[in-house]
Parts: structure tokens; sequence; C-alpha cells
């Protein structure tokens, strides 16, 4: 045996080398604080008003400043973005975070007039440009952002696939940075990302249909396993609007009212139990921890596209789901059923084992 390896009764492995395990419960540890710190970030965020929208937002200006859904925050998106709790989910390089990041540097931009983060706000939207393609889909020309991972929960689908939500956020970038410096191919970059939204999810977009015939744009735009994500829907709304007043595109502002109108009060009605919002619609309705903190998501969403609109019956559902994070006992069936469905998924996990 040379003086490198040692036998522990299980065959050799080298000075220093993991035991067996070693790495999976390395892991485990680092996604289970991952989770916990995320959690917590989020319950940050949600002591904070969701109605209460930073004033400084104007919602028609063809000149785009702070987001709609924007708070100020100092910095703290990117904060969190790099920070050593999120090291492992920034290596997977996820183009929504990509956008976030680039969002958080303008905003500091605009806040502190820090040329730096104007500096990184313009190199991330050049990654962006570079890292997205120029495809044609359904006869349309697109600029689209690939993703080529499997989704968690979803059955193992076909790569590359694209994101409503990615798709308006990077043209909502793109649209930013053209007015920053004139620089035409973002702009032309931001109109062909609405492209997508008139083509089905089938031949490549992510346009589908909802229960009221009206267009649902996918967040996970996958054939045959849509689950109509309603953050992910609205903020492409969002976008869209962006596009449309920034670039006075006809195609975002069409793409825009038609989303609005897929909202009416019985499709809204199916993402609420009556104590919370749902993230999706999946037929079995069921309460998952990612309710709690979608529920304050969706209620900032619905009051940003209240102001947009003049639409008071948004507003309206905005206010009943605010009221869901502030009532307790709201919050504690919440609890109780989020608690069930970790159970339910822990006993399963323990049954597959042999």
């Amino acid at each position: 045996m040379d003086g490198g390896a040692r036998s522990d009764g299980a065959g050799s492995r080298a000075v220093g080398e993991p035991r067996p395990g070693g790495f999976a419960v390395t892991s485990m540890a680092r996604a289970a604080m991952f989770r916990f710190q995320r959690w917590r970030r989020q319950q940050r965020l949600i002591a904070r008003d969701p109605l209460a929208l930073e004033p400084r937002v104007d919602p028609h200006a063809p000149e785009l400043g702070f987001s709609h859904v924007y708070v100020a925050d100092d910095g703290e998106t990117a904060r969190w973005l790099t920070s050593a709790a999120y090291a492992d989910e920034a290596a997977k390089q996820d183009p929504i975070d990509v956008c976030h990041l680039a969002i958080d540097r303008f905003h500091t931009s605009l806040e502190t007039g820090d040329r730096v983060a104007r500096d990184q706000f313009l190199a991330i939207a050049r990654g962006l440009l570079d890292a997205g393609r120029t495809v044609t889909l359904d006869g349309r020309r697109c600029f689209v952002m690939p993703h080529f991972d499997q989704v968690e929960g979803y059955a193992p689908h076909a790569t590359p696939w694209v994101n409503a939500m990615v798709q308006g956020w990077t043209g909502g970038v793109f649209m930013r940075v053209h007015q920053l410096t004139g620089d035409p191919r973002y702009r032309d970059a931001a109109v062909d990302a609405v492209g997508p939204y008139f083509v089905a999810v089938e031949r490549g977009g992510v346009r589908d249909i909802e229960r009221n015939g009206r267009p649902f744009y996918e967040k996970y735009a996958l054939p045959g396993q849509t689950r109509h994500v309603l953050n992910g829907f609205m903020s492409s709304l969002l976008s869209l609007w962006d596009i449309s007043r920034a670039s006075g595109d006809e195609d975002a502002h069409r793409a825009f009212e038609e989303g609005v109108a897929t909202l009416d009060d019985t499709v809204l009605g199916t993402y609420d139990t009556g104590h919370t919002s749902l993230y999706d619609q999946q037929p079995d309705r069921i309460v998952t921890p990612a309710c709690v903190f979608y529920t304050w998501v969706h209620a900032r969403q619905l009051a940003s596209l209240a102001r947009i609109t003049g639409q008071q019956r948004l507003a309206g559902w905005a206010a009943s789901w605010r009221r869901y994070m502030d009532d307790a006992g709201h919050r504690a069936i919440t609890t109780l059923e989020c608690l069930g469905y970790r159970l339910s998924k822990y006993f399963a996990k323990v049954s597959r084992r042999p």
C-alpha cells in the first residue's frame, strides 16, 4: 500500500478524500442552508406592504425608469444574487437571475448616479444580448433567451425552451439600454422578444390558451405541461407594457391588452383558495410553501397592473390578497397546509427507499 492511502475496511481511499456519502451530505447541508436563507430574505420582503409602490415609478412615461414593482432597497437584490448562500444557484446562470441583477444595477444608478452601477448594467445587458438567439418561430422573427435546464417538478422535456417571464424582462432591460445609449440593436432585440408571445407553446413560443379562450403567456413553456404560472404571466404583462410605451411597438401593445383581458374575475378566482393565492393552476390545487411568498408577489403585480390600466377590479383583487398576508387566521391555515405538503413529500420520498 502506498503512503498516500489507507485501508478502512471498505477499500482504499486517498488521504483527505471524503468518505462515501460525504459529498451528498455536504450538498444537502448547503441546499438546506440556501432554503433557510431564501426564506429569511422572503420574510424581510413580505414585511413590506405589497401595495405601497415606490412613488417614483411612473407607469405611463415613455422614458423607462424604475420597474413597476420597485422598492428602494439599496442594492439588496445584487447582494443576495452575489452572496455565498446563493453561489450554487448563481453558477447556473439562470437568465431571470441575470435580468434581476441587471435591473438592480440600473436602479442603483438611478438612485445614486453611480457610474460603476450604470456600467455594470450595460455590461450585463451585453451578455444577455450575446446569449440570445434570433430565430424564426411560426413565420415570426423572434429574439429568444434559450433555457437548457430540466425544470424541477416537470416530466423530462426537450431543450432549449423559452420562458415568457424572461422574454419580457429581457425586452425591458434592452429598452432601457437603448434609451441610455441609442444603440439600435437593443431596441430591435426588445421588439423581437415580443414575437414568442404570438407563437403557441407547441410551436416553440410561450402562448397558451386560458379557459376563457384568451391567451396565457407561460413561464415554463413546455409542450403538454403548461400549468399557467400566475407570477410569470403578470410579470410578462408588465414588461410588455414597458416595451410598448418605450418603443411604440404595436405587437407589444396588443400582447399586453390581450393578456390583461385574460385576467377576468373567473380566471383570478381559480388562483384564490379563500386564504392564499396559488402559484399555478395544477388540478389538485395544492397549497405549497411557494404560496406564502407569491401571494405577496401577486398582490404587487395586480396593483401595478391596476395603476397602468385604471381597472379598480384588479386593485380589488390586489387588496384582497394583501389581506390574506395581513390576517393571522389566513396565515395560520396556509402554514398548516404548507406543513402538510412538506410532510407528504417527505413520506413519499421515504416510501420509495429500498
